[in-house]
């Protein structure tokens, strides 16, 4: 933060109170050998400048609210420090003046700052937001020659020193032993590892990572907390995870399903909610049109409601709308007599409605029907009664209708390619299934489910799926959903052999994906942004949870823009 780079003290400065009459300040000012002196009022506000030339032509007020000239060079104590870059580029200014929140003065930094020119530095290696100093994380740069050249206000808190006295100074001094310089000579990075600082001899928990331009490496940042902040986050990190299971047991209590639903596999709450609606639809005989893409499930939906109703000692009839001819579809649905059409079956036969009788008909494809046979379902489900083809005797039926398609209706009935009436017949309970791409938190179960599957119908012990092809299946769009993944884990486990999963074993179009995803693996920059987002987000999570989620609060906390503040959490998904 600014405040940590201030080295000129407000005793040593010409503040002058704006009740001093022109005399007086003349006479401070001349005491001192300035030529401009800033002005305060009774609270230490800054409210300007004056200037002695200007006080030398005027000398009858009683006060210097009249000389006042605005003060251009402001800087806040929470901005970051790198600020102060930009104040002194144009080379003129000799000083900055610092004030708080409340506009109060609190000293000036000044051209000669040592700390200056490291800011500099640390601007050209990485972009440091005006987050890092509110994080309460100590975030310390060093270049490649092992100068420091950027630390946060809590490395200033941590340590006990503050950061303007450490900016340009050597990590061989100041701390030779420090991690620091054996990654930036070579070592690995450090994740999450406790180390000791040894000329303070306390130990922090860092995560430290080399910083690269290109191929090479030009620098070092780490990231650290002290072990009393680290035990008091994890004891809160507990009790909100035990928090969590409870809220978690009492939902599972609140909307437990079915035995029907059981064999569904998620923890997606669009998903759950999704089955917790079904379930509760199925007793009560409505009937029900279940929308998503091929393959997210809608027939094993349609199986879990029947068996969950009252007709599931019943039969289940299903008709794939769009796999039957048109011309068939009819004695299909409500069968035909004997001679009703050259080549109908001696006797006759039942159709699918007869056959659902005081059960479920489960219509699937239903939006590729003709308009004509369109006409002839509404008349059934409307009268509840069919005539063969070739009859004239009238049958009642007593069947619960279950639809399914992966048309948009909506769009065919504007455009009169579904009729109007049967739309909302057929729509009386609408049940929408999410894609599998809207719901990559199953995409590890789903996968671990179907390779325990396929391993105990071929006889093998269970396999591991590596993480490369977990990242692989969770970076993939999957536009044949679940049964596309299905496909894919049954392909892998049969080519496994050694008992991991890797990526050879995944169909071609998947390995295409595996190279997309080896590109993009973190390493150098990469590795930093990641490591400044996840600093970013739990950052802006904190500041939350500390303002009893007012996001005005938080963003003053935090000391950053309103604007920035609401992309983070865009960009993060904070709500």
């Amino acid at each position: 933060m600014v405040q940590d780079m201030v080295d000129v003290p407000l005793a040593a400065m010409v503040v002058l109170p704006v009740h001093t009459s022109p005399s007086e300040a003349l006479k401070i000012l001349d005491a001192n050998g300035e030529s401009v002196g800033v002005v305060v009022d009774k609270k230490g506000c800054l409210l300007g400048k004056v200037r002695r030339d200007l006080l030398l032509s005027e000398s009858d007020h009683e006060n210097l609210r009249p000389f006042l000239e605005p003060v251009e060079n402001i800087v806040r104590t929470f901005e970051n420090a790198t600020v102060l870059v930009s104040s002194f580029r144009d080379g003129r200014r000799k000083k900055v003046y610092v004030v708080d929140e409340d506009g109060n003065l609190v000293g000036a930094v000044s051209s000669r700052n040592n700390g200056l020119n490291t800011l500099v530095k640390a601007s050209s290696l990485l972009p440091i937001p005006d987050i890092f100093d509110a994080m309460h994380d100590a975030i310390i740069v060093i270049d490649e020659t092992g100068t420091i050249v950027y630390a946060n206000h809590a490395y200033s808190r941590i340590i006990g020193v503050q950061v303007g006295k450490i900016l340009g100074k050597r990590m061989q001094t100041v701390e030779p032993t420090s991690p620091c310089l054996g990654v930036l000579n070579g070592d690995p990075p450090i994740l999450n590892r406790c180390i000791r600082i040894q000329s303070l001899g306390i130990e922090v928990i860092a995560s430290i990572t080399p910083i690269y331009q290109g191929q090479k490496k030009v620098g070092v940042i780490s990231v650290f907390r002290s072990i009393d902040e680290t035990l008091r986050l994890s004891i809160e990190l507990q009790r909100l995870k035990n928090a969590a299971s409870n809220l978690q047991r009492k939902s599972k209590r609140e909307r437990k399903l079915p035995p029907a639903f059981a064999h569904f596999v998620g923890k997606n709450k669009r998903f759950l909610d999704t089955l917790a609606l079904a379930a509760k639809v199925a007793p009560t005989g409505a009937t029900v049109m279940i929308r998503g893409e091929n393959g997210v499930g809608k027939e094993i939906l349609a199986k879990a409601i029947h068996n969950s109703s009252p007709r599931s000692s019943r039969p289940l009839v299903k008709v794939n709308c769009a796999a039957i001819p048109e011309q068939l579809l009819e004695s299909e649905l409500f069968g035909y007599e004997e001679g009703a059409f050259t080549g109908a079956k001696k006797g006759g036969r039942i159709g699918k409605f007869e056959s659902a009788h005081k059960g479920t008909l489960f219509l699937d494809e239903v939006g590729d029907m003709s308009l004509a046979m369109q006409a002839k379902l509404l008349r059934a489900i409307q009268e509840k009664e069919i005539e063969k083809i070739g009859s004239n005797r009238v049958v009642q039926v007593d069947v619960r209708i279950i639809s399914a398609t992966n048309k948009d209706l909506e769009a065919m009935v504007a455009q009169k390619r579904f009729r109007e009436d049967l739309y909302y017949r057929l729509n009386v309970m609408p049940i929408m299934i999410p894609p599998l791409r809207e719901r990559k938190d199953d995409i590890p179960l789903l996968a671990e489910h179907f390779m325990k599957q396929y391993c105990s119908e071929l006889g093998r012990k269970e396999i591991v799926i590596s993480s490369e092809v977990m990242e692989i299946f969770i970076a993939y769009r999957w536009p044949g959903n679940i049964r596309e993944l299905q496909n894919a884990v049954e392909h892998g486990v049969i080519l496994c052999t050694d008992g991991v999963m890797t990526p050879e074993h995944l169909p071609w179009y998947l390995q295409k994906v595996s190279s997309r995803v080896q590109v993009s693996q973190p390493s150098g920059v990469t590795a930093l942004r990641k490591l400044v987002a996840q600093v970013e987000k739990e950052a802006i999570v904190e500041a939350l949870r500390m303002c009893n989620n007012n996001k005005s609060a938080a963003i003053k906390a935090l000391g950053i823009s309103r604007r920035t503040f609401y992309e983070k959490m865009k960009k993060y998904r904070i709500r």
